[in-house]
């Protein structure tokens, strides 16, 4: 049941385990709210509430119900029981995990649909001043209130920031990565309605990093800690959690357990409560081997108060082994790996590219030690994956050599999980001979439940279809498949997308413990703190317009100290040469005392359309670079010449076009500054 709180009122049920700021505005509150699938208990008669200015992180176990409650608030769920109270004016913007976009539609009309009401004006506007209607003075005061003209500006604006590199691409060609960007972006555009009665106040932002560059997470990060208004935010990236969140809700057992603080307030306060339940966990053992010494004294005739007891020893026996069976879940471990040689890796003047442009690898050399942990780190579409692909002998290289050692044996977690059959059993996909045993590195023998076991999978979804699960469990379900693999040398991509927190802990214990090395694309920035020894990072120099491939020995922070500082001074540098050359045309133009045109005549003072448009040059030529920065990473992209390649011409086409638009730009730009402030 949904019930709406007035501006004025405080739901009386925003207390117990979950409490708000009193000092806050009161946004919503769950009452005593219960919400299960069958047997599995989401919500268990929870209250809860959320405050303006609250950044809650959500967190929990693969299907403990995060998704499902970020639904209900956004009102997709509905409660089995209990309330959900809403104030009247709340505007909730969700962004899902699997976004929902309008069919048919392309990506440019999805990012338009929050500035509806500023494009139907200017339609309006112009066919008012078409029939020389009066009322066109009313429109164009009511453009101007919805923020002017600058629509177009601000929808590129929000693609470019967010990744979004094709506006004209339909939906339905989008991968999920790129529905994700999009699906930000149009929350971006919505908290900048003009309208502030239809701006969003709460955000639900669900696993918002997936497929995201550091960058890119980095600014979504800084957004939702700056921005006024309240958020809730499931992910696994903790960094994320730690810049961004002032509150922690953890969703376990059926309850939401509060944590005022990030990530690493939360770790803190649930280590005490840990440190707490192990004492109290070994009181209880104590207990049962006391009882359980008793019962095999006794005598086999027993009075009912002895039942009774004998009971009581059964249920605190199950209550143990249940603990202990929920202590052992998702603890990786690598079986023994062959012996790595004195050769491990080699790669040589290595060369590849998708198209005519630019090349995705050029002349890379890489020499791989005994113990290197490599964390690989770029853009979308820069050429990580494909460095995987090559090294696993999926892709050749246009030139140079990738050599293993004789006794490299690798294995390779692909970011699509294509290990997976949607049609296959979770059993079927780490037996698929159908045995009742596997061999752990290809040598430790354990029973096909007792493996699913480790990894979280209750005995009743040994047998469940592939296709049913989460995605959370589809990645856990192909690292348990990956874990088996007899290798010395890891390759993976993505490994974190999707991963609960606790499950990325255990992965980041075994990679560290891992006795060969490892490769890994990724994202998560705590993740590549914990297990790289080195990050090799893909960037792309927009002057020289070639791909770099940069190795910093050292963790993410380290990379980041060393390195973005410099590329960021580059592109600061390049800004500031953009500007002094429109200072030095402006100073020219003042000592002449005149302007002059390309022509050679005397030119005139801009007027003030000419100076308008001289205004909104700049901003359109940032846009455009970063637009050409887009297109040149996604004709680099290896999947967009597959096939016939017609996607990777039509990338290529529009890229040609976007040079061709800036270069006109800037000679416009270059013509006004010759003759602005005379």
């Amino acid at each position: 049941m949904i019930s709406w709180l007035q501006p004025w009122q405080r739901s009386p049920g925003a207390v117990g385990p979950v409490c708000c700021n009193a000092a806050s505005v009161n946004l919503l509150n769950l009452k005593e709210a219960s919400k299960a699938f069958g047997d599995r208990v989401i919500l268990d008669s929870v209250t809860a509430g959320v405050d303006a200015g609250d950044t809650i992180g959500l967190i929990g176990e693969n299907g403990a119900g995060k998704s499902t409650l970020l639904k209900i608030i956004a009102g997709l769920e509905e409660l089995d029981q209990g309330d959900l109270i809403i104030r009247t004016e709340l505007n909730v913007a969700y962004v899902a995990q699997e976004p929902e976009l309008r069919a048919g539609a392309t990506a440019r009309e999805i990012l338009t649909e929050p500035l509806a009401d500023v494009i139907d004006a200017i339609a309006r506007y112009e066919r008012l001043a078409a029939a020389c209607d009066p009322e066109a003075d009313g429109a164009l005061e009511t453009i101007e209130a919805l923020g002017g003209w600058e629509w177009e500006h601000r929808l590129e604006r929000a693609a470019l920031t967010t990744g979004v590199a094709e506006l004209d691409a339909p939906v339905a060609r989008l991968s999920g990565g790129e529905r994700k960007r999009l699906a930000l972006a149009r929350m971006l555009l919505g908290k900048e309605r003009a309208d502030a009665q239809r701006r969003p106040t709460l955000v639900l932002l669900d696993e918002p990093t997936n497929h995201l560059d550091a960058a890119t997470v980095e600014w979504l990060e800084r957004w939702v800690a700056e921005q006024a208004l309240a958020a809730i935010v499931v992910t696994h990236d903790r960094y994320f959690l730690d810049a961004a969140a002032n509150r922690m809700l953890e969703v376990r057992e059926g309850g939401l357990r509060a944590y005022q603080g990030g990530f690493t307030a939360y770790l803190e306060a649930r280590a005490a409560q840990e440190e707490q339940s192990a004492r109290t966990r070994r009181r209880r053992l104590g207990v049962l081997k006391s009882e359980l010494e008793w019962a095999k004294r006794s005598p086999k005739a027993r009075t009912s108060k002895s039942k009774a007891r004998l009971a009581g020893v059964d249920a605190l026996a199950s209550e143990v082994k249940e603990l202990q069976q929920r202590q052992d879940q998702a603890k990786f471990k690598f079986g023994n790996s062959p012996r790595l040689g004195k050769t491990i890796l080699e790669m040589q003047g290595v060369s590849k590219r998708f198209s005519e442009d630019l090349p995705l690898i050029d002349g890379f050399n890489l020499i791989l030690r005994r113990g290197d942990r490599i964390g690989i780190v770029g853009p979308n579409g820069s050429g990580k994956s494909t460095l995987l692909r090559l090294i696993a002998g999926l892709e050749e290289p246009d030139s140079g050599t990738v050599r293993l050692g004789a006794n490299t044996k690798l294995a390779y977690f692909d970011q699509h999980r294509s290990v997976l059959d949607d049609h296959a059993t979770v059993r079927d996909i780490v037996s698929p001979e159908g045995g009742d045993y596997v061999f752990v590195g290809g040598t430790e023998k354990l029973h096909v439940a007792t493996w699913l076991d480790t990894f979280a999978f209750r005995r009743d979804v040994h047998r469940m279809p592939v296709g049913r699960l989460s995605g959370g469990e589809r990645n856990r379900l192909a690292i348990a498949r990956f874990l088996l693999e007899p290798a010395n040398v890891l390759l993976l991509d993505e490994p974190t997308n999707d991963l609960d927190i606790y499950t990325l802990a255990t992965l980041e214990q075994a990679l560290v413990g891992f006795p060969g090395c490892v490769l890994a694309v990724s994202h998560d920035r705590y993740f590549l703190d914990k297990v790289a020894t080195a990050v090799l990072a893909f960037e792309r120099d927009l002057t020289e317009r070639l791909a770099e491939i940069t190795l910093v020995e050292g963790d993410y922070t380290t990379y980041r100290r060393l390195r973005l500082a410099e590329l960021e001074q580059r592109a600061e540098a390049r800004a500031n040469q953009r500007r002094a050359a429109g200072s030095a045309s402006r100073q020219a133009g003042e000592r002449r005392g005149t302007a002059v045109s390309p022509t050679g005549e005397p030119g005139k003072k801009l007027t003030w359309t000419e100076n308008n448009e001289f205004e909104g040059l700049e901003p359109k030529i940032e846009v455009l670079e970063l637009a050409i920065d887009q297109l040149e990473t996604a004709v680099g992209a290896a999947e967009v010449w597959m096939g016939d390649g017609a996607e990777g011409r039509a990338l290529t086409d529009a890229l040609d076009l976007k040079r061709a638009e800036l270069e006109a730009l800037m000679g416009r730009w270059e013509e006004l500054a010759e003759r602005a402030e005379l």
